[in-house]
């Protein structure tokens, strides 16, 4: 029988392969946070959508997101600016002039934390405009290194 892998797949056993388990560190350990349904995003402070506290360590971490725009035309495009903190991805996404559409955006990165603390997703409408986050979640792999 011939197993086939997906790209991400073969790099999340490969990272997760790599060396020996050591029960204590963050190899190993796979967190999964879903977004709160239908949060209100808009162009003031940016709204935390998904935390995950870790240990020290090296960490894989993906954002997918299913986003619709207000129902009010904008003067420009909506804008999501979004970070995964600490170093993974501040990503801007133009998401267009429509109203009232969805749209799947994705995040992500590796970062290696030196010290246990949490790994973060936050949005806001950088061009002042509203959005809601229909849906979404933040996952975070431990791997063994970052190369």
């Amino acid at each position: 029988m011939t197993t086939r892998h997906s790209g991400l797949t073969t790099l999340l056993l490969t990272c997760l392969l790599a060396a020996p388990f050591n029960a204590g560190a963050a190899q190993g350990r796979a967190y999964d946070v879903a977004f709160t349904p239908n949060t209100f995003i808009g162009g003031g402070s940016p709204v935390l959508l998904g935390s995950v506290n870790v240990p020290a360590g090296s960490y894989l971490a993906f954002v997918r997101m299913q986003v619709q725009t207000d129902s009010t035309p904008p003067g420009n495009n909506f804008r999501l600016d979004c970070t995964l903190s600490p170093g993974f991805d501040d990503g801007v996404y133009r998401v267009g002039t429509d109203t009232s559409v969805e749209r799947y955006v994705t995040f992500q990165g590796a970062a290696t934390l030196t010290r246990a603390g949490a790994i973060q997703f936050s949005c806001r409408d950088g061009n002042g405009h509203t959005d809601t986050v229909l849906s979404g979640k933040l996952t975070v792999i431990g791997v063994s290194t970052i190369n």
